[in-house]
């Protein structure tokens, strides 16, 4: 009997399997890549978003302390909005990449979402006496950090396991 076709056969099974197999490793690693793209993007604009809404809170307790209200209004178009603005477009970037539907992180992920939206919100922080809203404001950064680390550390170890996703 002759035994070749059958050598060949396995040859070319065996070429199937090798190929599957390092396409999905290949995809594996690929998207281990991405994810810590999107880790390390996140860092940089959350860092980012929290150094914006400080100069925001900065700014506007300068202005509120103004006593001359069209002064005051002044103020807040030219000096205060441009810098809120530079804020959000980088808190927009954050939203867009946290993901929208239900799954088993969505409370944890809004909480986060709600945390660095309180701090260029000054009725979501708590109430304080107005001329010392920076420590109400700090006491948020430091609860929206931790939050952002918790996110983090989450979608490290998910990347860090890339064949989880054979």
């Amino acid at each position: 009997m002759d035994v070749w076709p059958q050598i060949v056969f396995g040859g070319v099974v065996a070429g199937i399997i090798a190929q599957v197999i390092s396409g999905r490793i290949s995809r594996s690693v690929k998207v281990s890549e991405f994810r810590q793209k999107w880790i390390d993007a996140l860092r940089e604009d959350v860092a980012a978003y929290i150094g914006a809404a400080h100069k925001w809170v900065r700014k506007y307790e300068e202005i509120n302390n103004i006593i001359s209200m069209e002064e005051r209004d002044q103020k807040d178009r030219d000096e205060l909005l441009p810098v809120q603005n530079d804020a959000l477009v980088t808190l927009s970037r954050i939203k867009l990449r946290i993901n929208p539907n239900k799954n088993r992180y969505k409370n944890e992920d809004d909480a986060f979402l709600l945390a660095l939206e309180k701090l260029i919100d000054p009725n979501k922080l708590p109430p304080i006496d107005p001329a010392t809203i920076e420590v109400s404001w700090r006491k948020a950064a430091e609860e929206a950090i931790e939050l952002t680390r918790r996110i983090l550390k989450r979608e490290w170890e998910v990347t860090k396991q890339p064949g989880q996703w054979l």
